[in-house]
């Protein structure tokens, strides 16, 4: 594993030392961005497991319509 990969968040990739860094609390913005084939997914998952599907091993194809 590379050193700059060791030293970053897994889910934001920003990197540690700046990111846990009490001085830049309010250093960082966010935005909302959805993904469409992430949320037809997750809708897609959500109605599976209400009709009593268990999502354990479950994995998703996501292809575009064309």
């Amino acid at each position: 594993m590379l050193d700059v990969e060791a030293d970053c968040c897994p889910e934001c990739r920003q990197p540690w030392g700046e990111a846990t860094d009490p001085a830049n609390e309010f250093a960082y913005e966010a935005e909302l961005v959805r993904c469409h084939a992430c949320s037809t997914s997750a809708q897609t998952v959500k109605a599976y497991q209400e009709k009593g599907g268990k999502p354990d091993g479950l994995h998703v194809r996501i292809e575009r319509r064309t």
